[in-house]
């Protein structure tokens, strides 16, 4: 969350000075921050990891996690239940070995605080490999960036929905509405790496409605920060209270399959 400070600056005859005004806000009531994709890899196992904080006050940087939460997601199909565990060895995380069957509806269930939380129904959504990531030669603003040409290929006659991770909590949605059953190349500037780095980008399966959401915190964050962090204003994933319809969590559940391939920057 990008955190503005007002400045109010004094002009004196002889002098200025510079002082920082800090607001006196309200404290709205904590809300349940819930980071709960699921990402399915080949060759990769299947642990997988959800991670739940608390929203905090404007002026604080240091997140509030939740350790004492019980997580699970339920398969609405079959009724087989997978319990996610707090991971001792890092504050905040819950994981389970879970691997999600194809064409199955599967929903996040979390008790916290007296609260029941539940998400919408979610499936195991497809994504196609990184074909190929090359360094290109362009620059942006600063001429540091460095740019980082991507290409896939679309699978024909279906629609498709993706998320980019560059890493650094960036992020791109994109749909292939221009590009479908094609290969499809495109840029990237990255501005965190430096020659001798090694550059990881993955892809992950999306449904229109997780885009949708991605592209609205994207939106918010499109100048740095966490997207799973609260925004400015509120957006809101798929994930209810069903105690207090009035105390919603921020955060999405969604399950997709994940590629990664990486490449040495010069």
């Amino acid at each position: 969350m990008k955190r503005f400070i007002l400045y109010t600056l004094i002009g004196y005859t002889l002098f200025g000075c510079e002082e920082v005004v800090q607001l006196d806000l309200d404290i709205a009531p904590a809300r349940l921050v819930i980071d709960a994709q699921i990402k399915i890899s080949e060759n990769e196992n299947s642990i997988q990891r959800i991670v739940l904080s608390l929203t905090n006050g404007f002026y604080e940087q240091t997140p509030i996690m939740v350790d004492d939460a019980l997580v699970e997601i339920r398969g609405v199909d079959n009724d087989v239940v997978y319990t996610f565990s707090h991971d001792t060895n890092e504050v905040g995380s819950y994981t389970s070995d879970f691997t999600p069957d194809p064409n199955t509806n599967y929903k996040l269930v979390i008790n916290y605080d007296g609260e029941v939380y539940e998400s919408s129904t979610e499936q195991l959504v497809p994504a196609v490999p990184i074909d190929n990531l090359t360094q290109g030669t362009e620059t942006l603003f600063t001429g540091d960036e460095i740019e980082v040409l991507v290409t896939i290929t679309d699978v024909d006659n279906r629609d498709d929905f993706y998320i980019f991770d560059f890493g650094f909590n960036n992020f791109l949605a994109t749909r292939d509405e221009f590009y479908q059953g094609n290969e499809f190349t495109f840029s990237y500037f990255l501005d965190d790496l430096e020659a001798g780095d090694t550059a990881i980008i993955s892809i992950y399966g999306a449904d229109e409605a997780y885009f949708n959401f991605m592209t609205a915190v994207i939106e918010q964050t499109e100048e740095g920060g966490d997207p799973f962090k609260t925004t400015p204003s509120t957006v809101r994933g798929n994930i209810y209270n069903v105690t207090n319809t009035n105390h919603y969590p921020m955060g999405y559940f969604s399950i997709g399959e994940a590629y990664t391939s990486s490449i040495l920057l010069e």
